[in-house]
């Protein structure tokens, strides 16, 4: 038995759903991930996720003393709603309300947009940490960012600031999962690279963008296929530079694992496409792809009110959550 008190961060993404039971010193004590799936089956995927969690603390003899979770797409944070999340099937989701009654209205429940939770936790734990105006841009499944200007974090009238992956950028073109054309998303996503590498011909059997990334000298569809999706990228964050200002960009999700073949395309491309202007300066967050998971458990320690614990925690705190997978608990 561990004892002590934890919260539950639930981070889903359009390709799986991740969840962490953290002890408030930050502490791994369970993580287990599932398939997103879409619609009815994501809610569901969602709620069997709570449940192993909830089961572990018990186990544990740990309490629970809140919960976060991070949906994609236009999110009330403070109806607690899903609006809509086009590559999840939801629409007038009341996620919140759902989580809370799957606890028993027991334990505090927040409702937090995943990329703007993401970029919250950039702030305070990874690249962008002492920064007051910078962007975190998260490339998965879908494309999103985080914008943080004079420290404070925007989030729009409607709660849906930041979704510049839906940004026209090719007019005309491909399909877009919202139902417009040409939109940055449909490019650049990962899920759009290999999506489009099979619909150009491409012959090999890829799983993820870091394979794609190494067949680029020897395949000229996959070699065109990023090219584009580069282009379309630096389409979207010269809007978004030019409107936002950020002195930095910093990018999370999938793709980020790309390092310099992702920042310095992007770099020439930006300085070429801005002209007149500074272009701002480029990282890859040293949280990669947990950056959704870490912005969920902050949240779950906001709706705990015990935020002021994670003072002490950094990207190495993060990290040990990705060691700890496919384990129950750490050992006391």
């Amino acid at each position: 038995m561990i004892g002590g008190d934890a919260v539950i961060g639930i981070d889903v993404g359009g390709t799986s759903i991740t969840v962490d039971l953290v002890e408030l010193t930050g502490r791994s004590l369970f993580t287990a991930t599932r398939p997103t799936l879409r619609g009815a089956d994501a809610l569901d995927g969602v709620l069997s996720q709570l449940a192993a969690a909830r089961e572990a603390a018990r186990d544990l003899g740990t309490s629970v003393l809140g919960v976060g979770v991070l949906s994609p797409g236009h999110v009330d944070e403070g109806g607690g709603v899903v609006r809509f999340a086009s590559n999840l099937e939801w629409r007038e989701l009341d996620l919140q309300a759902r989580i809370r009654a799957a606890t028993g209205g027991t334990v505090p429940v927040l409702l937090g947009h995943d990329v703007r939770w993401a970029g919250i936790a950039e702030g305070a734990l990874g690249a962008a940490a002492g920064l007051e105006d910078y962007a975190l841009v998260s490339v998965g499944t879908g494309i999103a960012a985080c914008l943080v200007s004079g420290g404070h974090v925007l989030s729009g009238a409607a709660g849906s600031a930041g979704e510049f992956g839906h940004a026209t950028v090719f007019p005309g073109g491909d399909l877009c999962a919202c139902g417009r054309t040409g939109c940055v998303d449909t490019y650049a996503s990962g899920a759009a690279l290999l999506r489009r590498y099979r619909a150009l011909g491409g012959a090999r059997e890829l799983h993820d963008v870091i394979e794609l990334l190494a067949t680029l000298s020897e395949d000229p569809v996959a070699a065109q296929v990023w090219d584009e999706g580069l282009e379309a990228l630096a389409r979207g964050l010269c809007t978004l530079t030019l409107t936002m200002d950020p002195g930095t960009i910093v990018f999370a999700g999938g793709i980020s694992g790309a390092g310099e073949a992702l920042t310095g395309p992007l770099r020439c491309l930006l300085e070429e496409q801005l002209l007149w202007k500074a272009t701002p300066e480029l990282a890859i967050s040293p949280l990669g792809a947990s950056t959704g998971r870490a912005g969920a458990v902050l949240l779950a320690l906001t709706a705990a009110e015990r935020r002021h614990r994670a003072q002490a925690w950094d990207a190495g705190t993060v990290e040990a959550w990705t060691r700890a997978e496919g384990r129950t608990a750490v050992p006391a």
